[in-house]
């Protein structure tokens, strides 16, 4: 008779933030689910970015934790709220912080004490590694899906592999129920849709508005919205959409987001959260790469990076880098055609 392997049956994943990080992180959801089907999946994960995981039915609950508030206006009242929430989301077999910082490892203590995590050469802030258990190294120089794929897997006593993640399938859903007709309305059956994402956090990720409009007026054969989120950004966009022919859409949330998404043809943005959905939902993608390396995505046939900076640092990233401003929109055009025309 065959011995029954023995596995944690509920297990915490500690990834707080930020969006493009979780969006990578929850791509190994699915091959943990297809080895261990019956382990219940809990993910810990701030208040701001909980929506992008909510509705995959292969995360049994995602608990949402207001950080974000508490880092805008500290007060003990927050604090013993967020204490509370850890506190009652109950016991687990088994807790993997995936972030390795210290806010991610001090959310992991609290709630249990078998944590497992990056060791102190891979985790980003050395004093996390004081709070695991158990320690995995994982290369900084691996490309970002496949990292956190790595902990997740090596913690779990199995592999997912790059050739796995290639494979994937897409892994964001929206509320079914939501009525999107607004999203629909800038959509056009006789052409393909294009989005451009160009705001970012960092302005050494951003590609400039002149040459976002010079690649605007070469792919004018097509449908193009611009995505934009804060204020800022949102007022960017509206001097590209004045000089073009894109339209500016209006500002939706992360569930719109993921249903946007998954009805484009193709998605050119900055290394930023909301560009890394196209390639969680298996849509066509092109990346404008500055400041960070192109490990900071899965590149296939399909999801490109442009990157002008072949000896980047993997591991530290140059905020002063102003590599992206030198992308030649004729490159960015160039493969947004080869990517439309095989669609």
């Amino acid at each position: 008779m065959q011995k029954s392997v023995e596995y944690p049956k509920k297990v915490a994943i500690i990834r707080l933030s930020a969006m493009g990080d979780i969006i990578h992180t929850a791509a190994s959801i699915q091959f943990i689910k297809a080895k261990f089907p019956d382990m219940k999946i809990v993910w810990f994960c701030d208040e701001a970015f909980a929506e992008i995981l909510k509705y995959n039915l292969e995360i049994d609950e995602v608990v949402s934790i207001p950080l974000r508030s508490l880092k805008q206006k500290f007060s003990f009242k927050k604090l013993k709220k967020i204490y509370k929430i850890l506190k009652n989301s109950g016991e687990f077999d088994l807790i993997i912080d995936v972030q390795g910082l210290l806010k991610s490892a001090l959310v992991a203590r609290v709630i249990g004490k078998n944590i497992y995590g990056l060791d102190y050469f891979s985790a980003r802030e050395k004093l996390a590694v004081l709070f695991y258990k158990k320690k995995f190294r994982v290369n900084c120089k691996e490309i970002a899906p496949f990292r956190f794929a790595k902990l997740l897997s090596n913690a779990l006593g199995f592999e997912i592999s790059k050739e796995m993640l290639l494979e994937k399938k897409p892994y964001l859903f929206w509320d079914k129920s939501k009525n999107y007709e607004l999203i629909n309305s800038y959509f056009e059956t006789s052409k393909k849709t294009i989005l451009l994402v160009v705001g970012a956090s960092k302005a050494s990720k951003i590609y400039p508005k002149k040459s976002w409009i010079e690649v605007i007026s070469h792919l004018r054969m097509y449908n193009i919205l611009i995505l934009a989120g804060n204020k800022k950004e949102r007022e960017f966009a509206k001097e590209i959409e004045e000089n073009s022919i894109a339209k500016l859409l209006p500002k939706i949330d992360l569930n719109e987001l993921k249903y946007l998404v998954s009805k484009i043809d193709l998605l050119i943005g900055n290394d930023t959260g909301p560009t890394h959905a196209a390639w969680a939902l298996n849509k066509a993608s092109i990346v404008l790469f500055g400041s960070t390396p192109v490990t900071m995505m899965m590149q296939t046939s399909k999801n490109i990076a442009i990157s002008l900076d072949p000896n980047f640092r993997a591991c530290r990233f140059d905020k002063n880098n102003k590599n992206i401003q030198k992308i030649k929109p004729a490159l960015v055009v160039k493969k947004a055609l080869e990517l439309l025309g095989n669609e």
